[in-house]
């Protein structure tokens, strides 16, 4: 007697706030094959961030009008959330125009509701899954970092301009981290670029534990990472954040049983804060981690000063003890520095 094996069902997440719709999608799907699907339903964007954010999902089925979202932006925000999920739509005849432009941006297909039956769905759910992992492969090869399997400067730039567009849209801020590992040439010259290698492999882990599922950290080249950090709401975050990077950085590394002891700068800036340009919020988080480096390492400076020639930039490093107290001029621009273990003016 053969024994059949059960394939692992697809995990749907399932958002429509439509008891009817939910009903008939799940009876149709059913009707097809029983153990091929299993659900999961929410019916607000705001439940869908946070079931994302809890669990890795095969597909989305996403309906673009929600009580918290209508239109595009539904789309936009969950595919800017969770990037590697296929996502078919559910539309209605109205929403076909939103639905082209849905897949123009990623999305794997569209379905109008009242016009699908089983059949059609489980199609439409088994083939976005396969167009999606095809496009996957050709994706991560061309945006992702071959060594440490993180995002490529090409995608870094595509992601902070999406996460800047989405909280231009919804009044949200952005920081943006730079970091870069203090004298990694040492662990290159005296250990080996293989060590050295499995080393920023090592970093990239850590840092990608140090963030939540909605942020994204990027390896631009050498040692230096960016990390963007959406929806922030005040400077003390990204402090709490930075702590917990430089923190992590000196923790020792074991690696082919031997141990490195290595550290990392950090600066950071905030948008809309500091500035509303991509491009110049980059420049102002390099140049804070520039004056981490400088003023010892091993430490963190957030960049601030929107639309002003006077630039703040609050610093700390790990231990409290050791705060570093300085002034300085760059490109005849002034610098002040804060305390933030003290939350107020050294000066």
């Amino acid at each position: 007697m053969s024994t059949q094996v059960c394939a692992k069902p697809i995990d749907i997440l399932l958002v429509n706030d439509d008891p009817y719709d939910i009903r008939f999608i799940k009876e149709s799907l059913s009707d097809e094959d029983q153990t091929r699907f299993g659900f999961k339903c929410v019916g607000k964007l705001t439940d869908t961030i946070a079931c994302l954010e809890e669990k890795e999902y095969d597909i989305i089925m996403l309906d673009l009008s929600l009580p918290d979202s209508q239109g595009f932006d539904t789309f936009s925000s969950v595919r800017m959330h969770s990037p590697k999920v296929p996502i078919v739509l559910l539309t209605g005849i109205n929403d076909e125009e939103l639905a082209v432009r849905a897949l123009q941006n990623g999305a794997q297909d569209y379905l109008i509701k009242g016009q699908i039956n089983g059949g059609e769905l489980s199609r439409s759910i088994r083939f976005a899954i396969e167009r999606h992992n095809a496009n996957q492969k050709e994706h991560h090869m061309a945006y992702y970092d071959g060594l440490t399997n993180l995002p490529n400067r090409q995608l870094f730039h595509d992601r902070l301009n999406q996460a800047l567009s989405h909280a231009q849209r919804y009044d949200q801020k952005v920081a943006l981290m730079f970091i870069d590992l203090d004298d990694f040439k040492k662990v290159n010259d005296t250990m080996g670029h293989d060590m050295g290698d499995l080393l920023l492999q090592s970093v990239a882990r850590r840092l990608e534990y140090c963030l939540r599922k909605s942020d994204t950290v990027a390896r631009l080249g050498g040692d230096e990472f960016t990390c963007i950090l959406p929806n922030i709401e005040k400077a003390e975050d990204v402090k709490i954040v930075a702590q917990k990077i430089v923190r992590a950085l000196t923790t020792p590394f074991q690696l082919n049983g031997q141990e490195i002891q290595i550290s990392g700068s950090v600066g950071a800036s905030l948008f809309p804060d500091d500035t509303e340009d991509s491009e110049l919020l980059i420049k102002n988080a390099d140049m804070a981690m520039f004056q981490a480096k400088k003023q010892g390492r091993n430490n963190f400076k957030i960049f601030s000063g929107r639309k002003s020639d006077n630039i703040k930039i609050f610093s700390s490093s790990v231990n409290p003890g050791n705060s570093i107290v300085h002034s300085a001029h760059l490109k005849s621009r002034k610098f002040k520095l804060f305390d933030l273990f003290k939350s107020a003016s050294l000066f």
